[in-house]
């Protein structure tokens, strides 16, 4: 008997035993799921190193002064309610040429099929009413940010880069970033809708922008909702914990 029949129980031929069918259709179960665990690790590596690379980066912003006594104050306390790194980093990144560059490829939107987008260009889209008020909240907070129109196309394209960057860096662990960022309530958590609005300030008085500090509130907080809101679609369709394909021994 071989160490594989041993496995399965019984040699081909006894009473009740297993078929030789039986256990060649085991053999390629077995193949099957070799093939996905090594999958499975490696995209398990290849998201610890970006998620890794990206803590890095966000450590070595708050090293480097990069940041004032106020954002590193946010930053810290965000960082011990277990927000992803990548998460923190993101709300950093409008007008940071420099995270933008180190951070590479791991902080951009690739390959996404954007329901908000759809729903403003008028195609068909399938959102609930709650979702399409969510985005529609957003574009209208735009335009109460602009009312004056004295954001120029290069700063609306940066705003929504920014808006990119954080839902790129939630869909690098949806599950976590959606338990921490909201309450228990299911609203954004004050501390992460305070630090992206000091990084939207920060980003208009560097442009010479004055804006109202509440409208600010209000507009970060309706791209954070937005952004929150994409990530729960996405994760209904992204198990909390990767499921390895389950043996059955007999013909499907």
């Amino acid at each position: 008997m071989s160490d594989f029949e041993s496995f399965v129980g019984m040699e081909e031929g006894e009473g009740g035993g297993v078929s030789a069918e039986a256990v060649e259709h085991l053999r390629e179960q077995m193949k099957k799921a070799s093939s996905a665990i090594k999958a499975i690790q490696r995209e398990e590596k290849k998201r610890k190193k970006k998620e890794d690379n990206l803590a890095e980066l966000l450590i070595k912003l708050i090293k480097g002064g990069g940041a004032s006594q106020g954002t590193l104050a946010l930053i810290v306390q965000l960082l011990a309610e277990n927000i992803p790194a990548a998460f923190i980093l993101a709300l950093l990144i409008i007008g940071r040429d420099d995270i933008k560059e180190e951070a590479g490829e791991d902080l951009k939107l690739k390959n996404y099929d954007d329901p908000e987008k759809k729903m403003i260009a008028g195609e068909k889209i399938d959102l609930t009413s709650e979702e399409k008020k969510i985005f529609k909240k957003k574009e209208k907070e735009l335009e109460d940010l602009d009312d004056e129109e004295v954001l120029s196309p290069s700063m609306r394209k940066e705003i929504a880069i920014w808006g990119e960057a954080m839902l790129a860096a939630g869909f690098s662990a949806p599950h976590k970033t959606l338990a921490t960022v909201l309450d228990e309530n299911k609203n954004i958590k004050a501390p992460v809708v305070q630090l992206a609005t000091f990084s939207l300030r920060d980003y208009f008085e560097h442009h010479g922008v004055e804006h109202d500090y509440d409208e600010m509130w209000e507009f970060s907080a309706a791209v954070l909702r937005a952004v929150m809101t994409k990530l729960n679609r996405a994760a209904k369709e992204i198990p909390a914990e990767e499921k390895l394909p389950e043996l059955k021994i007999g013909e499907e």
